[in-house]
């Protein structure tokens, strides 16, 4: 069952993106979306505050929610665990399974987990193509006892749209480590880069609500086409 403030919270971010409020430059006020969705005053501030997270609107006492200005770039956005469909909006992106299939934890990856050692995981390696070009090489691990199916047609569009819509998983919270590396070969031959080439790397161990993990990936960026941003609120 979905949590009701994240499934508000999904469903103004789409209006937002649509464009619904771009005349306003603003939400409706907190009693308008409470008759709007028929839900209590805390439902719609946990809302609220995943939008304010998210870098999608700033609160001004006494005055409102407003929309703050999208950025002119598309980029990866470190506030998000929904990938590069929603990161990318207007590009064009498209998925080529390298691999997916049932593997057992080995004794590292048990421990990121916190599984046990032989537990059945979804294992996958996709390449990311943008605009016609390599993007990334992403590489996951899923508890299979959590997303007990995975197929190609899903691992090729959004992984985190099937878990949410189709699984219903209640996704809460990822840590994210940033570093950058030298390419190896394999993969400088798969991003058309130069072997010791630099890649950003970010690793994303992401876990449920109630703080059990799921999943530990890992994303290897071309160097020249991979920006990031990260919108934070001062408190």
């Amino acid at each position: 069952m979905a949590v009701k403030y994240k499934e508000i919270a999904d469903c103004l971010e789409r209006d937002i993106r649509d464009g619904k409020f771009d005349t306003a430059k603003k939400l409706p006020t907190e009693e308008e979306l409470i008759n709007n969705f028929k839900v209590s005053r805390n439902t719609i501030r946990k809302a609220i505050n995943q939008l304010v997270n998210l870098g999608l609107i700033y609160q001004v006492q006494g005055s409102g929610m407003f929309l703050r200005e999208k950025s002119i770039t598309d980029y990866i956005n470190l506030g998000s665990l929904r990938g590069l469909t929603k990161d990318l909006t207007s590009k064009i992106i498209e998925t080529k399974i390298l691999e997916l299939h049932v593997v057992t934890a080995e004794e590292e990856i048990a421990k990121q987990l916190r599984c046990e050692v032989g537990a059945n995981l979804y294992y996958i390696k996709r390449l990311r193509i943008v605009d016609k070009e390599p993007f990334s090489i992403e590489i996951s691990y899923f508890k299979k006892d959590i997303v007990p199916y995975l197929n190609e047609d899903i691992a090729s569009s959004s992984i985190y749209r099937y878990l949410i819509e189709d699984l219903k998983l209640n996704i809460g919270f990822a840590d994210k480590v940033i570093n950058c590396e030298k390419i190896g070969e394999a993969n400088a031959e798969l991003l058309l880069i130069k072997p010791l080439d630099p890649a950003l790397i970010i690793e994303n161990t992401v876990c449920l609500t109630n703080g059990t993990i799921f999943e530990l990936s890992k994303s290897v960026f071309h160097y020249e086409k991979a920006k990031i941003l990260n919108r934070i609120n001062f408190k």
